[in-house]
C-alpha cells in the first residue's frame, strides 16, 4: 500500500486567493469551485482539495512532473464521501504506474486542512 498526505494552513490558502485569485481557475475545476462555494466560508474546503491534489502527487513519488492540477479533480459522492476522477496526464501517469483506484480522505479544523490518498500496487 502507498499513502500520500498533504496538510495546508486555511488562513494562508486563503490570504494566496485573495492576492491572486486567478489562481482558482488554474488549480480547480467548475465543479470543485462549485461545490466549496455552496458555503458561506468556501475556503477550508477548497484548501483539502488543494491538499487531495497534492496527496495524489506524492502516491507518484514525484513522477507526475507537468501535471496540471486541475487534472486531478475531487469531487464528492452522493452519500458525501470524497473521490478523486483524473484526467490527461495525470490519468496517464497513474495507469501507468500500476496502481489501483484512489482511496481519499479529508478533513479541516478552523486553522488546517489535511488529505489523505491511499492506492494498492498491483490489483
Amino acid at each position: 500500500m502507498l499513502a500520500g498526505i498533504d496538510i495546508i494552513e486555511i488562513e494562508r490558502f486563503r490570504q494566496t486567493v485573495e492576492r491572486t485569485p486567478g489562481i482558482l481557475g488554474r488549480v480547480f475545476t467548475q465543479a470543485e469551485l462549485d461545490y466549496c462555494y455552496r458555503f458561506s466560508n468556501p475556503y477550508p474546503s477548497l484548501a483539502a482539495r488543494f491538499a487531495a491534489k497534492e496527496a495524489v502527487k506524492k502516491l507518484h513519488n514525484g513522477f507526475m512532473q507537468g501535471v496540471r492540477l486541475q487534472d486531478i479533480e475531487v469531487l464528492n459522492a452522493p452519500d458525501g464521501r470524497p473521490y478523486v476522477h483524473l484526467y490527461g496526464r495525470a490519468a496517464e501517469f497513474h495507469c501507468a504506474s500500476g496502481l489501483s483506484s484512489i482511496g481519499l480522505s479529508l478533513s479541516h479544523s478552523l486553522q488546517q486542512a489535511v488529505a489523505m490518498a491511499v492506492v494498492r500496487k498491483g490489483e
